[in-house]
Parts: structure tokens; sequence; C-alpha cells
């Protein structure tokens, strides 16, 4: 299943790069979302390209997921990311694996500027490796993620405000 969300950031592409460039950024991203110390797996940073990855948890009782799959997954989603960013052409992928649950989540992300400030898209694909039901499983794994992106995002717009000074 393919879709598409935006974001709307208030400061210029050169900002919000600068954090998406920064280790730090992302451990206290996903502190603050979490309330735990996420579990940082790997880190590569050379000239104009960044990733990380990154091993977390999310409570997943206010997920909204269908029964069948709050079951197979708890309490806790553990997802492992990698964000990926080519910095100098403002371009990335972010590359989820959920824990306990037969699904893949991949995003290209673009950043631009705007009047305003800038634009984040991200064209999200999900697959899920589950037979007769895999459609089903990705319609109702968007939605939460959909909504978990929009809070990360206006987190990650709060948390610009550092970089911007």
């Amino acid at each position: 299943m393919k879709f598409e969300e935006t974001f709307d950031f208030d400061y210029p592409a050169n900002v919000i790069l600068e954090m998406f460039g920064d280790e730090a950024y992302y451990r206290k991203k996903y502190e603050r979302m979490a309330g735990k110390s996420p579990e940082v797996l790997d880190v590569k940073s050379a000239g104009d390209k960044f990733s990380i990855t990154v091993r977390h948890a999310l409570d997943a009782t206010n997920m909204k997921f269908p029964d069948f799959i709050k079951s197979r997954i708890g309490d806790s989603l553990y997802l492992k990311q990698t964000d990926a960013w080519q910095l100098d052409q403002s371009r990335g992928r972010i590359d989820i694996d959920i824990e306990k649950a037969p699904v893949e989540i991949h995003a290209d992300m673009h950043l631009a500027d705007t009047d305003n400030g800038s634009r984040l898209t991200l064209a999200f694909e999900i697959k899920a490796s589950v037979p007769l039901v895999g459609g089903k499983v990705e319609k109702a794994v968007a939605g939460p993620i959909a909504r978990h992106t929009q809070k990360d995002l206006k987190l990650s717009n709060e948390m610009a405000a550092d970089y911007a000074g």
C-alpha cells in the first residue's frame, strides 16, 4: 500500500537538514516521544551522507490498531528505524521494521523550502507478508503510522528552534 504525507516546518530547509544530520536530535526526540532511552544501533556520517538506526518502543495501547494486530504486538510496539539522508540533495529514506509483525515500512523523503519555512514530503510504502489478509494489515497499519508521523514531525518542528539560532 502506498500513501503520501506532508508536513510544513516553521524553519527553512537548511535548518531542518542540520537537525536531521545530528545524532543528538534523534536521541532527544525518541526520549521525548517514548519516555525511554532509545537504543542507537548504528550511526554513519560522511560528508553530506548521514544515517542512524535506532531501536525504540512506542505505547501501542493508544494507536488504534485492530484487535488482530494488537494481539500480536501487545502493549508496546518495538521498532527498528533507519533514517538515511543525502543532505546536500534534501532527500532521504526511512526504513522501519516492526518487531513481532510481518510488516515493512519504507518512506522516501524530500524537503523543500516554502515561503514560510519548508515542507517535508514522505512517500510511504507498507508491505505486509500475510497470506490472504496482507492488504487488510497494510490498511490497518497505515492510519496509526500516519498519526505517529504527524506527532513525530510536530515535535521535530519544536526541536528545530534549537538549530535556528
